[in-house]
């Protein structure tokens, strides 16, 4: 008997080009590179955070927390692709200005449109530990 998500779901060996680029952006901190990969209409949701929607809110939702670290670094530990979504797990390094360094586990889910654009991202993850002593 197979198994039900033998057809179309795997785990990937390597992060897939699409989700590599994307994270590369972001650990850049650079916005206007992040905003390359998303389609104009995209929904991102942090933890329990209200979505963020478009490419305006992106920025203004970001932009606040940008501030508040000197960098980050996320290291993939699974990658499943199906078709145009992904899930990842991975553990996130961030940096603080102080050059401490926090590190947190985190799930996402991404979706894709078929233009290669992400247009959903719901990241699991508590900050809070960021912005503790």
């Amino acid at each position: 008997m197979t198994q039900p998500h033998s057809r179309t779901a795997q785990i990937v060996g390597e992060v897939p080009v699409w989700v590599a680029e994307l994270y590369s952006s972001m650990d850049s901190l650079n916005s206007e590179a992040v905003l390359a990969h998303l389609s104009d209409d995209c929904r991102i949701r942090f933890g329990n955070g209200e979505p963020m929607v478009g490419h305006e809110e992106f920025l203004a939702g970001t932009g606040a927390f940008q501030q508040a670290v000197r960098g980050m670094r996320h290291h993939f530990n699974q990658v499943w692709q199906c078709g145009d979504s992904a899930v990842l797990v991975t553990d996130v390094d961030y940096i603080r200005h102080d050059d401490s360094v926090v590190t947190l586990p985190a799930i996402t889910v991404l979706h894709r449109q078929p233009d290669g654009l992400v247009d959903d991202m719901q990241v699991v993850i508590d900050l809070t530990p960021v912005f503790g002593d």
